[in-house]
């Protein structure tokens, strides 16, 4: 898994960028966050009451567990958990809960080679091969592979990565599957989301410096920064939460993974308080945080460096373990994250100088709708509020008529189930996820939001679907 971007940009199903509402919501239109340097009490109680409101519809409504943080000019706006860490031995979330935060942390991993080049240790304009001689490409640039313009095929999409996730493994282990594979495109032709290349990035971070990943970012990025509650959890880790996934019924604990498959891809686990404060340090003024990195290197992290090939959404690129938004009115960096039981978001607004911080252990739900909401209340605009979903009831055979395969592009195959009365859509080498019905032939899915209608023939036999995402109706022939 460890497999999303930030902003709103969902990977499972998708075959564009902006989600379309799932559900009802009532449309409200916030008080914006003041733009001078200090906020006032009781304009920050507001605020933090309104934001409050919202998140807290997402857990009454979207099956939201987790914690939130929002802060500007590095005081804090609100800090509170929702829900149950482990629902087990009930202990509740808190602002000091421990998440795994997936792919969230690519940007560690990024600021990690930066820092080397800082040192004059390592060049991203440099082939890979001038770090990792045995490597076999010798035009694969460490800034193809931070930018995912490498052509690496994402051994996390191979067909068997379900069946090896929970093994032991080893970073050469996992190199090894991959890096004999034909590239699926010329290096910097193209950006395609590749969780190859920050394994590959770690491995460069441990050969170059001499230490561990895990001890090389602990002991360079977190320490300096006082980021006591981030790591890299190949042991256990106090106050982790439990990660888990939900179908209609209850909670479910996630499919096992082992921590050491996801290494500089997505392997650290983190704390809201923690992930604000490292964004202060990438954008505050507070002396000294920025000592770790140079402004070079800051710049580069957060600059577009390739677009997202997207041509819905021109303004969206991708830094170094960045994703960078000018399609919105007003700008905004980040990155999310998807590991196992585990969905995370890390959202900066530059104009308010506002950090959004949404880490959650239940891994169906959209961190990053939360976050665009809050962003919303921030900036002023109007946003959704999550209302009570209506119930409807399918019957058990026509659910079942729905089983099978169908084929929404040449190479990507959406497979349809069901188990125990739930319709779950699962595309090939991603997480299935749950559909909840809106009529007898259309139903609908959280995270990532869309629709997905069935459309029968005159006999009954269901012929194919239609994915309707991002004001986009794709047609999916079924195959089997």
């Amino acid at each position: 898994m460890f497999s999303k971007l930030a902003l709103g940009l969902a990977l499972c199903l998708a075959i564009s960028p902006e989600l379309t509402a799932a559900a009802p919501s009532t449309l409200l239109q916030p008080s914006a966050m003041a733009p001078s340097t200090e906020l006032s009490a009781a304009f920050t109680a507001a605020l933090a009451a309104e934001m409050d409101a919202y998140v807290q519809a997402h857990a009454d409504h979207r099956q939201f567990m987790g914690t939130v943080m929002v802060m500007r000019g590095g005081e804090p706006v609100m800090s509170r958990g929702y829900g149950m860490a482990d629902l087990a031995h009930q202990v509740p979330h808190s602002p000091d809960t421990r998440f795994r935060i997936g792919s969230m942390t690519k940007q560690f991993t990024a600021a990690a080679i930066l820092q080397l080049q800082d040192r004059g240790l390592v060049d991203v304009q440099a082939p890979v091969a001038t770090y990792l001689p045995d490597y076999p490409n010798p035009t694969i640039t460490l800034h193809h592979l931070l930018t995912h313009a490498a052509g690496l095929p994402n051994l996390t999409s191979f067909p068997d990565f379900a069946e090896w996730m929970d093994q032991p493994t080893t970073l050469d282990a996992l190199i090894a599957r991959f890096q004999d594979l034909p590239l699926e495109f010329e290096p910097g032709s193209q950006h395609r989301y590749s969780n190859s290349g920050y394994v590959l990035l770690t491995k460069v971070i441990e050969t170059v410096s001499g230490q561990s990943y895990a001890d090389y970012v602990t002991e360079n990025l977190f320490a300096p920064l006082g980021m006591e509650n981030t790591g890299y959890d190949l042991s256990p880790v106090p106050g982790l939460a439990r990660g888990y996934t939900r179908n209609a019924q209850a909670y479910q604990p996630a499919a096992l993974i082992n921590m050491a498959g996801p290494q500089g891809a997505g392997g650290l686990h983190s704390t809201v308080g923690d992930l604000a404060r490292w964004n202060q340090a990438l954008f505050g003024d507070v002396p000294g945080d920025r000592d770790i990195l140079s402004q070079g290197a800051i710049a580069a992290m957060t600059a577009p460096q390739v677009s997202l090939g997207i041509a819905a959404a021109p303004g969206l690129s991708y830094g170094y373990g960045l994703v960078i938004d000018n399609e919105s009115e007003q700008p905004r960096i980040g990155h999310g994250g998807g590991i196992n039981g585990f969905v995370s978001s890390l959202l900066y607004l530059p104009q308010q100088d506002a950090t959004i911080v949404v880490l959650s252990n239940v891994e169906s739900i959209n961190p990053e709708q939360i976050s665009a909401g809050l962003a919303a209340i921030a900036l002023g605009e109007s946003y959704d509020l999550p209302q009570a979903l209506d119930a409807v009831t399918v019957d058990a055979a026509v659910l079942e008529r729905y089983v099978g395969t169908y084929q929404l592009a040449p190479e990507f195959q959406i497979t349809i189930t069901v188990e125990d009365g739930q319709l779950y859509a699962q595309g090939r080498g991603q997480p299935a996820i749950a559909l909840y019905p809106a009529s007898d032939t259309e139903f609908f899915a959280l995270a990532p939001e869309l629709r997905i209608v069935f459309n029968p023939a005159e006999s009954g036999a269901v012929e194919s679907l239609t994915l309707i995402q991002g004001g986009q109706n794709t047609v999916a022939p079924r195959v089997n």
